[in-house]
């Protein structure tokens, strides 16, 4: 956690656009200060669902951010698939689970 040089409050980081990128920075919403965040690295981006998500790494090797089961993708056949939990119904229901194939990215979901 970092905080503004000038009035103490907490840095929010945020995406800018500088010309033809996207540029994250640490800015202070009470009184416009901002700066570069410390972690340096690659920026490369996962698409989880239809979010996109920027992970700052310091290495070129391959991240994970969900976990991975052995299922069988109906589209392709490969055995290994993400998964995440989604409540899509109401509260009393349970969760939806998502699957997706990790070599053609096919999605598909089971109930619980």
């Amino acid at each position: 956690m970092k905080f503004c040089d000038n009035c103490g409050t907490r840095l929010k980081i945020k995406q800018v656009k500088k010309g033809d990128s996207i540029v994250v920075i640490a800015l202070c919403e009470r009184c416009g200060f901002e700066t570069i965040p410390e972690a340096t690295g690659k920026v490369r981006e996962n698409l989880i669902g239809s979010e996109s998500i920027k992970v700052m790494e310091d290495t070129v090797n391959e991240i994970t951010t969900m976990p991975i089961v052995n299922v069988t993708c109906s589209k392709c056949g490969n055995n290994q698939a993400a998964w995440w939990l989604l409540q899509t119904r109401s509260s009393d229901e349970p969760p939806t689970q998502f699957y997706r194939c990790l070599k053609c990215n096919h999605t598909w979901r089971q109930y619980s």
